[in-house]
């Protein structure tokens, strides 16, 4: 099998961990490029007995397969639901019947015309009354910012506020510290 000079080099006993050690510092653009090259799936091999072959993909196809279509071939095991343990057992931990049962009723909830509209106000009031003058405050001062910050600072008070009803205004002039998001 031919294989593009892009990807990781697979050592005998390291796998590809030192070839993917070296790109760290801009992991995601190679990762990106090797997901390219590799027609959007690629198998990266750890190191012998360490258990981190993982299959990593960007086709939509197989999202699709994994995360809907298919979902209960792919359980998340006991690893991953002793690492996310803090989150219970809700729709992001769940597995087989009992997701197909969470994400029937959270659609059902989520495409109702009035938690639709109140996302769309939601959302709207917080980009005028937030996005928009945090924005201009700094064009005004001619300030250097953080966009991923603000952005972020964005989506969580817009999800605390359709989530609990409160807004946070974490995503204000001020910018205050928040140890929540």
């Amino acid at each position: 099998k031919k294989t593009h000079k892009l990807f990781p080099r697979n050592w005998p006993v390291l796998g590809m961990l030192p070839g993917v050690l070296v790109m760290l510092h801009k992991i995601n653009g190679y990762l990106v490029e090797v997901l390219e090259v590799s027609n959007l799936t690629f198998v990266f091999k750890g190191p012998w007995f360490s258990g981190m072959n993982m299959l990593i993909t960007a086709d939509p196809e197989n999202v699709q397969h994994v995360f809907s279509s298919n979902f209960s071939n792919y359980d998340k095991g006991s690893e991953f639901k002793e690492m996310f343990d803090f989150l219970g057992e809700g729709i992001f931990t769940a597995d087989s019947k009992l997701w197909e049962e969470m994400r029937r009723s959270s659609m059902v909830m989520l495409s109702h015309q009035g938690f639709q509209s109140f996302s769309l106000k939601t959302i709207a009031s917080k980009i005028k009354n937030g996005l928009v003058p945090v924005l201009d405050h700094f064009a005004k001062e001619n300030m250097v910012f953080d966009l991923q910050d603000v952005l972020q600072r964005l989506a969580f008070d817009v999800t605390l506020t359709l989530v609990t009803g409160y807004d946070s205004n974490s995503l204000s002039i001020e910018m205050p510290k928040n140890e929540y998001a």
